[in-house]
């Protein structure tokens, strides 16, 4: 009883850690081309970049797209699958005779990831950022004219005399004296009076500083299978398989069903449902089974894939696929 209890608790301890270990994805352009990287459908940047980190990937198969600030380069897409989780992989947009290719570079295990310090690291988003907005300001200036007037009088004015004149006669017993005194200041003068304008520019600067914040508007990652949350193997799931269903359907030996099913999944993304579809329309279990290993790397729910057990007959076919996907 007691190696029964040891034996579940390390599997759920293993079990825990494997779930709490994540990966991380750079993509860089090495001719420095700005870009949008979007992760699993979802847009991981704000802005154009040229060299960004995707940390927090849970899962083990990720879309990978690339948007370029430059409308006229075509988009890029590349699906990433890590062997094993707590690696960094790097994928390079390489400048090509061709055009521009998204290159798978390498993975290394997290303790060996290099720092970049030019790198924008971005923390994996699940709803898209919205751009901030820098604030605007704008400098008015005003000029004002000031007119200071000094009026003391206009015209001619008598002024009062500044000196002083006297004469003197004195006459004793037959003597005489004439006594003339001058104090030597001017006399009284003529001042004309004018007017004085001073004029007196002042410039006055008013700085007027309007704020760019906006408040930021959550926008959800899009639902295309009604209550999953799980991770993702693909971005866009396809609308309809009846035209994959219809060319499957219409050959009538195995080899071809498997050619056509295969060549038609390769440029879809799909639900695990639709794998089940497809995988259906095999008479043959081996047949089932080949396809459905091929289906998944191209399935956008694959935390659903379970429901793909459901099309076997044998259980040693369902352990099989459980043991491909886990060995991923």
């Amino acid at each position: 009883m007691k190696t029964i209890f040891y034996f579940l608790t390390f599997t759920l301890m293993a079990n825990f850690v494997q779930a709490q270990q994540t990966s991380n994805i750079v993509i860089f352009a090495e001719d420095a081309t700005p870009f949008y990287a979007i992760v699993n459908g979802i847009k991981q940047n704000a802005e154009p970049e040229t060299n960004v980190k995707i940390t927090g990937l849970t899962n083990p198969a990720n879309q990978i797209k690339v948007i370029f600030k430059d409308a006229n380069i075509p988009t890029l897409d590349k699906q990433i699958y890590f062997q094993e989780m707590n690696v960094e992989a790097t994928v390079k947009i390489a400048n090509t005779k061709k055009g521009y290719k998204l290159r798978y570079f390498g993975e290394v295990s997290m303790g060996a990831a290099v720092v970049d310090p030019t790198q924008n690291v971005i923390s994996y988003n699940t709803v898209e950022p919205t751009p901030v907005v820098q604030p605007t300001t704008t400098t008015t200036t005003v000029v004002e004219e000031t007119v200071v007037t000094n009026n003391t009088g206009i015209g001619t004015e008598k002024q009062p005399a500044r000196g002083e004149n006297i004469n003197m006669n004195v006459n004793v017993g037959g003597f005489g004296m004439n006594v003339n005194v001058n104090d030597g200041l001017v006399n009284q003068s003529n001042v004309d009076v004018t007017e004085s304008n001073t004029n007196i520019t002042t410039t006055t600067t008013t700085t007027t500083t309007t704020s760019g914040v906006v408040e930021s508007e959550v926008v959800a990652a899009p639902v295309y299978v009604e209550g999953y949350t799980g991770g993702f193997g693909c971005s866009v799931p396809s609308q309809s398989m009846n035209s994959i269903k219809a060319a499957v359907d219409a050959e009538s030996f195995s080899d071809d069903k498997m050619l056509v099913a295969k060549q038609a999944t390769k440029n879809k993304c799909l639900t695990a449902s639709q794998v089940k579809e497809i995988a259906n329309l095999f008479d043959f279990e081996d047949d089932k089974l080949e396809y459905a290993k091929f289906a998944y790397d191209y399935t956008y729910d694959i935390d659903n894939y379970y429901l793909v057990n459901s099309i076997f007959s044998f259980s040693a076919s369902k352990t099989e696929l459980n043991e491909y996907i886990t060995n991923r």
